[in-house]
């Protein structure tokens, strides 16, 4: 009875020990994992998101490019004045109407603090990128993240600067073209100055919420790792019982046995060709050579 305690108080006390090193490996593996996942994935949101900008903005550019090659000198020699056709911004905010229905999700704005269209008044994210286009005159362009109409969004920004040409519509009220005078009035948008910057071309495209997708690819991955520790945790424990703990219970019972005089009874471990094969040897080997010291002692007598 003492015997059979002894072996399975050593049996816990080994397996405990390997148990509690899966089980550390196990929350290492996932505290490292964690954050490693939010990495990633906020990594890949805004890689996703950075090409889509660069196309978007592409094409905000080549609408307006098209507006002021093509468009603008043939309706401005044929005396026609028609604003979509002589103004980028114009045209691209009926097409970003446009587009808005199909795809809602991206975000194409040309905004001033002092527009002729009080819907193109800057709000929110566009006032600050127009203020820092205002104190640095030398930044070209930005591209940021910031909440538009409640949404995350990376947006890429760039200044409107006043040109000689948008004085026509811009300049003073009483020279505007009348159709534009008649559309908007003549309260806002007026009394542009050439050279400085009266607005700010905001395109967005929308951000994947980092975290909650970290959530999910973390539940998923943690839920992986759960499965595999768990199948290691059986493998192991079998393997350890299998070919340590049988083992050594085995040259322990001997070794009581022995030990209290009973030198009859062999150690028997499987083939097998490591340490605990050549201490089981050892011990056998021991064990013989008691026997026969006892015989030899017997003789004599």
């Amino acid at each position: 009875m003492a015997q059979q305690s002894t072996k399975q108080s050593n049996r816990q006390s080994l397996a405990k020990r390997f148990n509690q090193s899966l089980i550390l490996m196990y929350v290492v593996t996932v505290l490292v994992t964690t954050p490693l996942i939010y990495f990633i994935t906020k990594l890949q949101v805004y890689s996703r998101a950075e090409q889509e900008l660069v196309l978007l903005v592409d094409v905000v550019k080549s609408i307006q490019s098209f507006v002021a090659n093509d468009l603008r000198p043939h309706f401005m020699k044929e005396q026609i004045f028609y604003s979509p056709s002589f103004s980028g911004i114009v045209a691209t905010s009926r097409i970003a109407k446009y587009l808005k229905q199909s795809q809602p999700q991206y975000y194409i704005s040309n905004v001033s603090d002092n527009p002729l269209n009080p819907t193109n008044r800057v709000k929110g994210l566009e006032a600050e990128l127009l203020n820092q286009f205002r104190k640095n005159r030398n930044m070209a362009l930005v591209t940021t993240d910031g909440v538009i109409e409640g949404r995350n969004y990376l947006v890429s920004s760039a200044p409107k600067v006043s040109k000689k040409g948008c004085l026509r519509c811009h300049g003073k009220p009483e020279q505007a073209p009348e159709d534009v005078k008649a559309m908007y009035g003549t309260g806002s948008g007026y009394g542009y100055q050439s050279g400085e910057v009266v607005g700010v071309s905001v395109v967005g495209v929308p951000l994947e919420d980092v975290q909650s997708l970290t959530i999910r690819r973390s539940l998923i991955v943690i839920g992986a790792i759960t499965l595999l520790f768990a199948v290691l945790f059986i493998v192991v424990n079998r393997l350890v019982r299998r070919l340590i703990l049988e083992p050594i219970t085995e040259i322990t019972t001997v070794a009581k046995a022995v030990s209290h005089g009973d030198i009859s009874r062999e150690v028997h471990v499987r083939d097998r060709k490591d340490e605990i094969a050549d201490l089981a040897n050892a011990f056998e080997l021991m064990r013989r050579s008691l026997v026969a010291a006892m015989k030899r002692m017997k003789r004599k007598t």
